[in-house]
């Protein structure tokens, strides 16, 4: 194991944790549609209800960063994934609690705002973990090496460029920019362009990530155990 323990930190607070999002997450539905026209009581519950669902999550959170303590962090690449996923999926966390809030939903609904945070937690989170999985068990599956160098710059690249594409989103959400429209005002200019290319980098060195796999097939650089 990477952490260089024989198990995650605080085993049991996390199964509970886990149990606990998937309980909730079945009541929190409505935090959705705060601009249909729901009673103040009802978006009360709902706004509530979304925000105790981030004690579990931060139960996890803690019990990731508590494993890492107190060993010496190594920087192969499957370790900077996964310091990678935490603080992405942290930062998707954080811009959930603050949409949590009714009032503050009903102006940020349906704006770049809401795109930027559940793209922190699925595109850079849930993909950010995926990526570190592929790392781990390539080798195991294959016996194959996979180029660390590489892999190490190809992180730097794919991390510095997916916050390029969705960090700018905030400000744009902020400044009442909806989703789903072609045209914009040239207000906007700046933060879609800079949104635009950074969209344009991680597509290519996601390419790249792709490529290491193939050239570790192509070179047969076998694992020694």
């Amino acid at each position: 194991q990477e952490s260089g323990k024989m198990e995650i930190f605080s085993k049991i607070n996390m199964i509970y944790a886990m149990i606990s999002i998937g309980i909730l997450g079945f009541i929190v539905w409505a935090h959705h549609m705060f601009t249909i026209g729901l009673d103040i009581d009802t978006q009360f519950y709902f706004m509530s209800a979304t925000m105790i669902i981030a004690i579990p999550t931060s139960i996890k959170i803690f019990s990731w960063m508590m494993t890492l303590n107190g060993k010496k962090l190594s920087n192969s690449s499957m370790n900077l994934w996964s310091m990678g996923f935490i603080i992405m999926f942290t930062m998707g966390g954080l811009t959930g609690i603050i949409l949590s809030n009714s009032i503050i939903d009903i102006n940020l609904h349906d704006t770049y705002f809401v795109v930027a945070h559940f793209h922190y937690v699925l595109s850079m989170g849930v993909i950010f973990s995926i990526f570190s999985s592929l790392i781990f068990w390539f080798p195991l599956l294959t016996n194959l090496n996979l180029n660390n160098n590489w892999m190490k710059i190809n992180f730097l690249n794919i991390f510095f460029s997916i916050n390029m594409t969705f960090f700018p989103q905030h400000f744009l959400g902020l400044s009442g920019m909806p989703r789903r429209y072609i045209m914009y005002s040239d207000f906007f200019m700046l933060w879609n362009m800079i949104s635009s290319m950074g969209s344009m980098m991680t597509s290519f060195f996601t390419i790249i990530f792709i490529y290491i796999f193939i050239e570790a097939n192509l070179s047969k650089r076998l694992n020694i155990f």
